[in-house]
């Protein structure tokens, strides 16, 4: 005992000094974030998710890739630099060419596709751009292009195998470099312009050009999801799920804001926008953190103030979105501003209660859409498409199918179309494109579609074909007759290189011929199988050479209008995106 006792401090002497050695605290770590400081805002932004973060993620991603087309009339070439040639035979072998698992090419194999004498197949390049804030599965537009020193010398009629996309897929030295993890795929038939499908002859370089190049509208598919991305200013986790509970606030849902780290919240487009990233980008931005009724309430009537007090120089825009933001506390200081003599002042304000879900306020919408010249009127009904469906505002829409603007009337037609208004009479032709009957007592209208889904619309009063008719296209290959004796139109094909002689008599009616062509027709019965271009094409002539027709209630008969959508530059997509407005200093 007394040994122990003795040789005691002596055995505790080492861990003595070991625990009395200083240890360095380790060093705190360094956020990937910078501070950018505070951002300058006007006095009415100050308090909102606009001043504390920055929009990114906010552009369309360009993917793109190597793809083979496929039944063309002669008119493709598979020349291509070797690098792109030898993955395009991996390709093919990967998916089956040669083999019973690709139905029709079974007992073709890549270098047989490749080598086809009568020019059927091209190779071609792919870029396609996915939208901000896409979910996993949404579809978007590809352009197809024959590839420099191709003889490709048109596309119509052919249709793009099944290709995957990625940021750097159409890498002439390193073709499918990119392709590890493809962003998206994209198969299905390719649209050309309609005027130029149809066409007897071809003259110009931009027409051969144009021939060139072709769109598979509303067929990429996303594989990703593509979340908008709030970047904070000031990095700090506090202030991160700060903003992340706001939004899940607003929306009531928590899968609608994610704070990822002190830098970053991630915010996904709810079902009810539709796609219309832009929107629901703006009210997030435009949010108060305070969510007070009372604060809602004194808030909006400051905004009303700057509203009307410089009504040429106020940004309505932010005004109109910090509105929507507050809610339903903000329409007592909404409702006098409806029958403003400032029309800019007049529609922030309706179009901020609309949103909100005030009826009066998308009656002023629909007044807006009925006045001619309007500065806002395309803008009004387009408000209207975005709002939650009910009786009233389908009667404010189908109303506007009546007017004889048709601008007006088209937009009304889209409004119905994103509301899934149940008077659209539509059906799928053969998958190709989609058909929609909109019967009104305005003027006749087809319309056609350029980007994402392709259809058709018939709009307005029955409508169909002239007696006499006569129309010859395509290298006098088509011929549309109507035979009065029989009250009938009749179609005569001459055939393409993979199509037999085909004629046709059915009704006169429009709907009725588009199906035709589209190959709906009865069991038994023979059919064409015109593409979704030459369909558009040879509807265009019709109204352009004034042969289809609707009659009155008066017996006057009407010549149809034809309108077609307008085609965004997709060389150009980040210029042509909505963008959200540049960040403003304080006055």
């Amino acid at each position: 005992m007394t040994f122990r006792l003795r040789y005691l401090p002596l055995l505790l002497a080492p861990l003595a000094a070991v625990s009395c050695t200083p240890t360095k605290p380790p060093e705190p770590k360094k956020s990937p974030y910078v501070d950018l400081g505070p951002k300058p805002v006007d006095e009415f932004m100050k308090g909102t998710i606009w001043e504390q973060t920055d929009l990114a993620n906010a552009n369309p991603a360009r993917v793109s890739g190597f793809g083979l087309v496929v039944n063309l009339d002669g008119t493709g070439d598979t020349r291509a630099p070797n690098p792109v040639r030898d993955y395009m035979v991996k390709q093919m072998q990967k998916h089956g060419f040669g083999s019973s698992v690709q139905r029709g090419f079974e007992k073709f194999g890549p270098e047989q596709v490749l080598n086809d004498k009568l020019h059927r197949t091209a190779i071609v390049r792919l870029d396609g751009f996915i939208p901000p804030g896409a979910h996993k599965g949404d579809t978007f537009d590809v352009q197809v292009s024959a590839l420099d020193g191709n003889n490709t010398s048109s596309l119509r009629g052919g249709e793009v195998y099944d290709t995957d996309l990625a940021p750097r897929g159409a890498d002439v030295f390193n073709p499918g470099g990119g392709l590890v993890n493809p962003w998206g795929h994209v198969s299905g038939p390719i649209a050309v312009n309609p005027s130029y499908a149809v066409a007897d002859e071809i003259s110009g370089e931009n027409a051969k050009l144009s021939l060139r190049t072709g769109i598979v509208m509303g067929r990429g598919v996303s594989s990703m999801d593509r979340p908008l991305i709030l970047k904070l200013r000031q990095p700090e986790r506090r202030i991160a799920r700060r903003i992340e509970a706001r939004v899940d606030d607003k929306y009531q849902d928590s899968n609608t804001a994610s704070a990822k780290d002190e830098g970053q919240v991630w915010i996904t487009v709810p079902p009810s926008y539709h796609g219309d990233w832009e929107h629901f980008a703006q009210v997030v931005m435009h949010l108060y953190f305070n969510t007070s009724a009372e604060f809602a309430a004194v808030k909006a009537q400051q905004l009303a103030d700057i509203a009307t007090r410089d009504k040429d120089k106020a940004p309505l825009s932010d005004i109109s979105y910090c509105w929507e933001g507050l809610g339903e506390p903000a329409l007592n200081a909404l409702r006098p501003l409806y029958t403003s003599d400032s029309p800019d002042v007049a529609y922030a304000a309706a179009r901020a209660a609309a949103f909100i879900g005030d009826v009066p306020a998308q009656d002023v919408l629909a007044h807006i859409a009925e006045t001619r010249d309007h500065p806002f009127q395309v803008n009004a009904v387009e408000a209207l498409a975005g709002i939650r469906p009910t009786a009233h505002t389908r009667t404010i829409l189908r109303g506007l199918l009546d007017t004889d603007q048709t601008l007006v009337r088209v937009a009304a037609y889209k409004a119905m179309l994103q509301t899934g208004d149940p008077v659209i009479i539509s059906r799928s032709v053969r998958d190709k494109f989609i058909l929609d009957v909109v019967e009104s007592a305005g003027p006749p209208i087809i319309y056609a579609s350029r980007v994402g889904t392709p259809r058709i619309a018939v709009i307005g009063r029955p409508m169909t074909l002239k007696f006499p008719t006569l129309l010859m296209a395509m290298k006098n290959s088509f011929t549309l007759v109507t035979d009065d004796s029989h009250h009938s139109a009749k179609v005569f094909y001459r055939g393409s290189m993979d199509q037999k002689d085909v004629s046709l008599e059915f009704q006169p009616d429009v709907p009725l011929l588009i199906a035709r062509l589209g190959g709906e027709v009865p069991p038994g019965e023979p059919r064409v199988t015109f593409s979704y271009s030459d369909i558009v094409g040879i509807m265009q002539k019709l109204v352009d050479d004034k042969l289809v027709e609707a009659k009155t209630d008066n017996g006057q008969q009407l010549a149809a209008i034809f309108e077609m959508q307008a085609l965004p530059g997709l060389e150009d997509p980040v210029s042509d995106a909505p963008s959200i407005p540049e960040q403003r200093p304080t006055k």
